[in-house]
């Protein structure tokens, strides 16, 4: 293991470990919480949040190391906190293969745990010590916590619209998804006091990078295995988000299989099984290499986070950012 590997390990050891004092103060008011939540998960955000902040500080330790270990416990706590929420209005049972919180507790409960972390969160973040530097990354986290609220809303209002575009469709994952991966990828950088241009591409990085992630989410929902998913395969789409094979498909569908796909979607939308419905809209992404299609789009997104890596320094931190994003494109789950 190169020493890159061991700092950021480090990094992550004592975000986990935040993390985990908080969720043992959840588990008061929900048992389980610390068990079904934060200690699952790929730690995405955090990872790059503390990659961005070693690019630019290497092994240095300087004024600002604290608060980027605690900006990635605030993002992780967001973005854990909009799954408990998302579970609620998808009225999912599973998440990461586990029963999630409103199959145990309620939808209720499981509402109130999300506005719970979001709490801890913002308590966390009041707790820095004020500087320039700390209110531009509180209103870096803002924007993002702002744009994933409008993302996840835009969803919810566009689900079973056949005539959904791509273009809504990435506004839809740029705020729901990207948002985060460009704060946590700007926030580091930032707080390393990166100059403008290479913050810029840090950002620009964080966006693309999380655009193609949502996009191979939504092409495993149809390929993946369940156990390896955590959820059912076609999930999305039986909740009624068209996501970007599907919006591929219908583009090149004729007239005849747009109206059943439209059926088998309204018959989902009024609580209807459509065990074979499921299996038609998969022959007809097959038919047309919708899912090929969706996956060279975020190859495409792939190569654009790489190339905003240009303009940062050359070294370990940055090899393992190149990594991490080519490897979204080799994932299964």
């Amino acid at each position: 293991m190169h020493s890159g590997s061991k700092i950021i390990k480090r990094d992550l050891r004592l975000i986990n470990k935040k993390l985990l004092t908080i969720a043992a103060r959840a588990d008061r008011f929900v048992p389980g919480i610390k068990e079904h939540l934060l200690t699952g998960g790929k730690k995405i955000r955090p990872s790059l949040l503390m990659l961005a902040f070693r690019i630019f500080r290497s092994k240095e330790r300087n004024s600002y190391l604290k608060q980027a270990l605690n900006y990635g416990a605030v993002i992780e706590m967001f973005h854990n906190a909009s799954l408990l929420h998302d579970d609620v209005i998808e009225g999912s049972n599973l998440r990461r293969g586990k029963q999630t919180i409103n199959s145990l507790y309620g939808n209720k409960k499981a509402v109130l745990s999300g506005d719970l972390l979001t709490a801890f969160s913002m308590s966390l973040l009041y707790n820095l010590e004020s500087s320039k530097t700390i209110e531009q990354i509180n209103r870096i986290i803002g924007r993002a916590a702002r744009e994933l609220v409008q993302g996840e809303i835009e969803e919810v209002t566009g689900l079973f619209k056949v005539t959904i575009s791509e273009k809504e469709y990435l506004r839809v994952i740029t705020g729901k998804t990207a948002g985060l991966f460009m704060a946590a990828a700007e926030a580091g950088a930032v707080l390393a006091q990166a100059n403008k241009e290479q913050t810029r591409a840090m950002k620009e990085y964080g966006r693309n990078f999380g655009i193609a992630f949502q996009i191979v989410d939504d092409i495993l929902d149809f390929t993946g295995a369940e156990d390896k998913l955590g959820k059912p395969v076609a999930s999305d789409l039986l909740e009624g988000k068209l996501t970007l094979p599907v919006i591929d498909a219908l583009k090149k569908a004729d007239r005849k299989e747009k109206k059943k796909i439209s059926d088998i979607l309204l018959l989902v939308r009024n609580g209807k099984k459509v065990k074979d419905g499921t299996r038609y809209i998969v022959a007809i992404l097959k038919k047309y290499d919708s899912l090929n299609s969706a996956f060279e789009k975020a190859e495409v997104y792939v190569n654009k986070s790489l190339a905003a890596l240009k303009k940062l320094p050359k070294n370990e931190f940055r090899d393992a950012l190149e990594k991490t994003a080519a490897f979204t494109l080799d994932r299964n789950y």
